[in-house]
């Protein structure tokens, strides 16, 4: 794959090049193969809540502020605001955590599929 690659990446700067070839590759309208086609339904299962937990990290902001007022004024109204404050926010650490197992156990079969 890496010689293919390379391949295709020449330019036309070094005279002593082979031939630049052109690819089009259309993603965005490829269909998968009879052979693709369960994991492809694997892929799409993992990939649907992509993008409201890209968005969801991108405006995480954490519960620092909170967790030290409630360490340095260790009153109920405090640790009680603290607490409402982080159970959300662990609730969203796990669904991230969830999501990057997922994606662990998806790319190697999504690579040993374009490697083969």
């Amino acid at each position: 794959m890496g010689k293919l690659l390379s391949l295709l990446s020449r330019d036309d700067s070094n005279c002593c090049t082979k031939n630049k070839y052109d690819v089009f590759l259309d993603f965005e309208n490829a269909q998968p193969t009879e052979a693709e086609h369960e994991l492809f339904e694997e892929v799409q299962a993992v990939l649907q809540d992509s993008e409201s937990i890209l968005d969801e990290i991108q405006f995480y902001k954490g519960a620092g502020k909170e967790i030290r007022e409630a360490i340095a004024t260790p009153t109920p109204e405090c640790q009680t605001k603290a607490w409402t404050t982080v159970v959300p926010l662990v609730l969203k650490l796990r669904r991230f955590y969830l999501f990057s197992t997922q994606l662990e156990e998806i790319v190697p079969k999504i690579l040993l599929h374009l490697c083969s």
